[in-house]
């Protein structure tokens, strides 16, 4: 799930060596780990260089309401929201690195610097933590481990990375559907800036309204029972967020 902009700035796929935000992820170690301690974010500096966060489909009507939800392109579209109108640009962090107030703030970013990574020899999904990650030192707030077993911070920091992949599995299927469906259509974004200059984005896919009409009566049906005509729609009307981001960008005349 972890995605990144390209130069052109539009949603494509990250590194496959490592998701996005994760420096250098590895797995908690009880020894190597016992007086380590991790903090809650005081900055979200992390997210700096990005214009596109994944979404899970869970998080698309609370992320419609600020953000352009889009699919990058590729063999396996992702959902994104879009942050930014450029590439490494994320227009919904001050100036010290903070959330802009009231935003729905992606749980790919309330996830971090916890994840959960396959482990082939176990055939497991094991909890990782980014040792590069400033939220974590001797004298953080809450202990990894209490008395070598994990701590009570630690085990909800598993079952909020599990739960994540749960409704990545969800996601997954939804944009599957699409693709069976041939929904998700190129749909580049021209940016018209009040200075007369024009901003053009590239390589994410949308859902197409016009076949979306047209799906036979007994797949509505099914998706309705699904609850994924709510999600739909909600891609539909985060088209309109487009021009949050262009008076964003205005108002700090971001370059």
């Amino acid at each position: 799930m972890a995605e990144d902009t390209n130069a052109a700035g539009s949603p494509a796929k990250a590194a496959e060596s490592l998701p996005m935000f994760y420096a250098s992820p590895r797995p908690l170690d009880r020894i190597k780990d016992a007086r380590l301690k991790v903090s809650r974010p005081s900055h979200f500096k992390f997210t700096a260089n990005t214009n596109a966060i994944p979404l899970l489909i869970d998080e698309f009507p609370m992320a419609a309401a600020y953000y352009p939800i889009v699919f990058a392109a590729g063999p396996s579209p992702v959902p994104a929201a879009v942050v930014g109108l450029k590439n490494d640009n994320n227009l919904f962090l001050d100036t010290n690195g903070q959330w802009l107030t009231g935003a729905y703030l992606p749980a790919y970013v309330r996830r971090y610097p916890f994840i959960l990574m396959d482990d082939p020899e176990q055939k497991q999904f094991v909890l990782c933590i980014d040792e590069k990650s400033d939220m974590l030192g001797e004298k953080g707030e809450y202990a990894l481990f209490n008395n070598d077993q994990p701590s009570d911070f630690t085990k909800s920091a598993m079952e909020f990375c599990a739960a994540l992949r749960q409704q990545g599995d969800a996601t997954d299927a939804f944009v599957a559907a699409l693709k069976e469906y041939d929904l998700l259509v190129p749909n580049d974004a021209q940016i018209d800036l009040r200075d007369g200059s024009r901003l053009q984005l590239s390589g994410f896919l949308v859902i197409d309204p016009k076949k979306f009409d047209e799906l036979p009566d007994n797949i509505v049906l099914q998706w309705r029972k699904k609850g994924w005509l709510g999600l739909v729609y909600a891609q539909f009307l985060s088209s309109h967020r487009w021009q949050n981001l262009v008076d964003l960008m205005q108002a700090r005349n971001v370059k």
